[in-house]
C-alpha cells in the first residue's frame, strides 16, 4: 500500500516530503494507493486541491513542501472520519413509460421483452409517486378509478415536478433518450448509492414530540430537503431516510437546530481535527463540487485550501471552529449559499462586526470575488482559540467558542431575524414550580438540567434552541419561553438557577425522598379524597418504602380489631 502518491505530470520545481511517493508512470504502479493528486493513479481518494495549491500559491518553497504534506494529511483525516459508505441495491426489471403515444413508440424499441416488463401510461393519469428506485409506487387514475402500480424505474416524457423527488424517474427531454436508456439498463446491473447523512435520534427535535395543537416542534430538515431523502412520518413522529434519493447536498445539516444531523463525508470531527493542522493560516473553504482542476486564481501567501463536502451543510459551529483555529478572517468560496448556511453566516458575521468591526467569514461566489476577498483578509488579533470538541453537541461547540469570542464584553442582544437559528430564554415562576423535572426530561440539548447536589433546576441560554417543548410539557404551567432574543454577554453562557427546593423527610424513617413543594402539593390534592383514613393520609408524607409499611400496619391493625370483636 502506498499511502501518499504524487503523479508528477507537471514536473514540479520543488521536492516533496519523503513520505510522498513521486510517480511518473502510472502503468508501472502495482500497489494500491490511498491518496493521490491525479485520477490517473486510481487511488482510494482523489485530492485535486494538491495541484490547485501547487499551481496557484505564492508561498515560498519551504512552506510549499510543508503545506503539500498537510494537504495529504487532511485528506487522510477526511477518509478516517467519513462514513459515506457505498451501498449496492438490486433493481428489478419493471419499467413504466409515461408519455404521449408517439413518444412511447419512440423509446419502446430500446427495451426488449426479454429484458424488461413494460407498462405504459399517459402523463395525465399520473397522480403521485412514492418510494424510490427499485420500489416505486405510482398512483394512476384511469376511467375514474385510482390504482397503484409497483415498478422499479420510470421514464416520463415532459415529467411533472413530482417526478424528481425520488431516484429512478427519468425524463428523456432533459437527459436525452440515449442517456436515459443507458442509465436504466446500467441500474439493473448495479445501482450504487451512498449513505450521506448521519442521524442521532436522541437529540432530534422532531422525533416523538407530539404537540397539543398538532404543529411540529421541528422538521426543518424534511421541509428543506429537495428530494424524498428525508420525510416526516407524522403518525409516528419519526423521520424516514432514503439514502437512494439523497443528493448529499447537506442542506438538512445546516438547518438542524440541535446537531442531530451531520454530513457523512465531512462530519464535525473532521472539520475540527483537520483545522488543527492549519492553525494560523488563512483558510479558504472550498466545496468539493467545484472543479478545481479547471480553475486558476492566485493564492496569496499563507492561504490554505480547505476541502469540504456538499456546499449547503456548513453551520455556525463549523465557521467559528475554522475562524478560531485560523485567527484570520475565513474565505468561503462557493457558487451557492443555502438558507441554513446563510443564517449561520448572518449570525457569525453580525457578532464579528459587534466585536471586531469586521465580518469573520468572507463569501466569494466568482473567481473575481475570490481574488478580491483573498487580498482583503485580515488577521484578528487574540481570536485564536482551541477546545476539545470531540463528544460535544453542535450547540455546545458553538456556545463554548462564542463565549470565548465575547469574553468580558457585552455585545447587546442578538434578535433572531433569520429562519433557522433560534435561541430562547426560559422564565419560571419558582413559587409554582414543584421540581417535577418534566422539562428536564424533554430537553435533549441540555439547556435545562437537574442538580441533585443542591436540589436546583438550572438553565443555560446558550444551548437553548427555542423549541418550546418544555413550556408545553410543564404540568404546573409555570414556565414560559421568551423567543429569539439572545444576550451576547458572559452570563448567558452560565447555568442559572431557576428553581430550588429543600427535600422532604419521610415522616416514618426520616429519609429525604422528594422536593418539599411537590410532596405538599400532592398531599393538598389527595388528602380530601382520603378523609377519614389516617393511614392513607400519612402515606402522602412517606417515602416509597414506608408507604407500603404504613398501609400493611394499618391493615393488620384493622384485622386485630375485627378479631377482638
Amino acid at each position: 500500500m502506498i499511502e501518499y502518491a504524487y503523479y508528477n505530470s507537471n514536473k514540479i520545481d520543488f521536492p516533496l516530503n519523503e513520505n510522498i511517493i513521486m510517480i511518473n508512470d502510472p502503468e508501472k504502479v502495482k500497489e494500491n494507493i490511498m491518496i493521490s493528486n491525479s485520477r490517473k493513479l486510481k487511488a482510494q481518494s482523489y485530492a485535486p486541491e494538491i495541484d490547485f495549491y501547487i499551481k496557484n500559491t505564492q508561498d515560498n518553497i519551504a512552506d510549499k513542501i510543508k503545506n503539500v504534506e498537510i494537504l495529504y494529511s487532511i485528506r487522510g483525516i477526511k477518509m478516517d472520519y467519513a462514513t459515506d459508505f457505498t451501498k449496492d441495491k438490486d433493481i428489478g426489471n419493471k419499467l413504466l413509460i409515461v408519455g404521449q403515444k408517439e413518444q412511447i413508440l419512440q423509446i419502446e424499441p430500446f427495451f426488449s421483452d426479454d429484458e424488461f416488463d413494460l407498462y405504459f401510461a399517459t402523463s395525465e393519469s399520473v397522480n403521485d409517486i412514492e418510494g424510490t428506485i427499485g420500489e416505486l409506487i405510482v398512483k394512476l387514475t384511469r376511467n375514474g378509478k385510482t390504482t397503484s402500480l409497483a415498478v422499479d424505474q420510470m421514464i416520463w416524457f415532459d415529467a411533472k415536478k413530482i417526478a424528481f423527488k425520488q431516484n429512478g424517474v427519468f425524463d428523456p427531454n432533459i437527459n436525452g433518450i440515449d442517456e436515459v436508456v443507458k442509465k436504466i439498463k446500467s441500474n439493473i446491473d448495479s445501482f450504487f448509492y451512498k449513505k450521506s447523512i448521519k442521524y442521532n435520534p436522541d437529540i432530534c427535535q422532531y422525533k416523538d414530540r407530539t404537540t397539543q395543537d398538532g404543529k411540529d416542534i421541528c422538521g426543518d430538515c424534511a421541509n428543506i430537503c429537495p428530494t424524498n431523502a428525508i420525510i416526516k412520518i407524522d403518525e409516528k413522529k419519526e423521520l424516514g431516510f432514503t439514502g437512494e434519493d439523497c443528493e448529499g447536498c447537506g442542506g438538512c445539516v445546516s438547518v438542524c437546530p440541535s446537531g442531530a444531523l451531520d454530513l457523512s463525508s465531512t462530519p464535525r470531527e473532521y472539520i475540527y481535527e483537520a483545522s488543527k493542522l492549519i492553525k494560523g493560516k488563512i483558510i479558504l473553504i472550498v466545496p468539493d463540487v467545484l472543479q478545481l482542476e479547471n480553475i486558476s486564481v492566485k493564492l496569496p501567501k499563507n492561504v490554505f485550501p480547505f476541502i469540504v463536502g456538499g456546499r449547503k451543510f456548513l453551520h455556525e459551529a463549523h465557521f467559528l471552529t475554522l475562524f478560531q483555529h485560523s485567527g484570520h478572517q475565513v474565505v468561503f468560496w462557493t457558487d451557492f449559499v443555502s438558507k441554513g448556511t446563510e443564517s449561520a453566516l448572518d449570525m457569525v458575521n453580525e457578532i464579528g462586526r459587534r466585536k471586531f468591526n469586521k465580518n469573520l467569514i468572507l463569501v466569494a461566489k466568482t473567481p473575481e470575488e475570490l481574488k478580491e476577498k483573498l487580498n482583503k483578509v485580515e488577521k484578528i488579533e487574540g481570536s485564536e482559540y482551541s477546545i476539545n470538541e470531540i463528544g460535544l453537541k453542535k450547540r455546545e461547540i458553538f456556545a463554548a467558542r462564542l463565549s470565548r469570542l465575547i469574553g468580558e464584553d457585552d455585545l447587546g442582544v442578538y434578535e433572531n431575524e433569520n429562519e433557522y437559528i433560534h435561541y430562547g430564554k426560559v422564565l419560571i415562576n419558582e413559587t409554582d414550580c414543584t421540581l417535577c423535572l418534566s422539562c428536564v426530561s424533554v430537553c435533549n440539548v441540555g439547556a435545562l438540567t437537574a442538580h441533585p447536589e443542591d436540589n436546583t433546576l438550572r438553565f443555560n441560554a446558550s444551548v437553548c434552541t427555542d423549541c418550546g417543548y418544555c413550556e408545553m410539557i410543564c404540568p404546573e404551567k409555570c414556565m414560559s419561553v421568551v423567543k429569539d432574543k439572545f444576550e451576547l454577554k458572559k452570563d448567558s453562557f452560565k447555568q442559572i438557577i431557576m428553581a430550588k427546593d429543600e427535600l422532604f423527610k419521610c415522616v416514618e424513617c426520616g429519609k429525604e425522598f422528594a422536593p418539599k413543594k411537590a410532596v405538599m402539593k400532592i398531599a393538598q390534592m389527595m388528602a380530601p379524597r382520603f378523609e377519614g383514613n389516617e393511614a392513607k393520609i400519612r402515606t402522602l408524607y412517606c417515602c416509597e418504602n414506608c408507604k407500603v409499611k404504613v398501609m400493611f400496619e394499618a391493615e393488620n391493625k384493622n384485622k386485630r380489631i375485627l378479631n377482638d370483636k
